[in-house]
């Protein structure tokens, strides 16, 4: 298990050198898009793939396949009385926001340079359940609110919601890895290897990105509603993780992975979600970057005050 504190140092310093890189026009966020298209589409699921592909699976694992989808529909359930009253653009952008995370940009490099192997099991295993959250659950919601769900065929929303899935190559990845696993299969040495070269890039993909897509333009009369969101996202993540990481009779590193899960940041496939269904990019925008720098701050500080890192 690498040192927490540097880990961390480490991780911050190439995820500014990201955000320099872009500053200087060395590289520019249009650059960056292909860079997410080459770690979504490889590098990532490889990583996947490796681990989920090798892990044992018992029902404990399995719990945290289950964890993330009713952490959803609570969040989800309690969120809407919140919102409801509030236009459907607003109702619709800060349900997609508060369910669902990041696992890509953050845990995965994170996790992995401190805990290995053992540690990304446990995130992997969150991050199935949490695709179906991304994918299907926001996708859903952020159609129903919609601006122009009057002009959009619900037939079309769900068949678009299913090609998602289908083409998504992290979760194509787990089910793959996943059958592979479960059928007891051995995987050539050629193929695992070119997945642990594959794997090994993604930790530093990441986090540049991280840093490519950092923006720190805020536009203030959007405050109050990116504070509201990120107010509920934090509260329930940080006293259901907290909880949780207390009451359950599983082992600490389980528990405390667990515990950062649920909060880490608002996922990326919000942005291009706003841009569909017509909700404001630019707070959609700024609420993700926002989430990307108090869940890296939030992560350091629960790992060193839960004492599992």
């Amino acid at each position: 298990m690498a040192d927490v504190n540097y880990t961390f140092l480490l991780s911050l310093t190439i995820i500014t050198l990201g955000y320099l890189l872009k500053k200087a026009n060395i590289i520019s966020e249009e650059n960056g898009r292909s860079i997410a298209k080459v770690v979504f589409n490889a590098t990532l699921p490889a990583l996947i793939f490796k681990t989920v592909v090798s892990i044992e699976i018992t029902p404990t694992l399995i719990l945290l396949t289950v964890i993330p989808l009713l952490y959803a529909g609570f969040v989800f359930t309690l969120s809407y009385f919140i919102y409801r009253k509030d236009h459907p653009s607003i109702t619709g952008l800060s349900l997609m926001s508060v369910i669902g995370f990041n696992v890509v940009h953050l845990a995965f490099p994170l996790i992995e340079r401190i805990w290995g192997t053992e540690g990304l099991k446990y995130i992997a295993m969150f991050d199935i359940a949490n695709g179906f959250v991304i994918f299907v659950m926001c996708y859903l919601i952020g159609s129903i609110f919609s601006p122009k769900n009057e002009r959009v065929n619900k037939r079309d929303i769900f068949k678009k919601s299913a090609r998602k899935l289908l083409s998504s190559g992290p979760l194509i990845a787990y089910f793959i890895a996943l059958i592979l696993n479960l059928s007891g299969l051995l995987i050539p040495n050629f193929i695992s290897d070119i997945m642990d070269i594959l794997g090994r890039a993604n930790s530093a993909l990441t986090l540049l990105l991280l840093g490519i897509f950092l923006n720190f333009h805020f536009e203030k009369s959007k405050w109050k509603n990116i504070l509201k969101i990120l107010g509920i996202r934090y509260l329930f993540g940080l006293v259901i993780g907290i909880s949780l990481f207390f009451l359950l009779p599983f082992n600490l590193l389980y528990r405390g992975i667990l515990s950062i899960a649920l909060i880490l940041p608002i996922g990326l496939a919000m942005i291009p979600y706003a841009v569909e269904f017509e909700y404001d990019e630019e707070l959609m925008g700024m609420a993700i970057n926002l989430s990307l720098v108090i869940s890296f701050v939030l992560m350091w500080l629960l790992i060193l005050i839960l004492g599992f890192g």
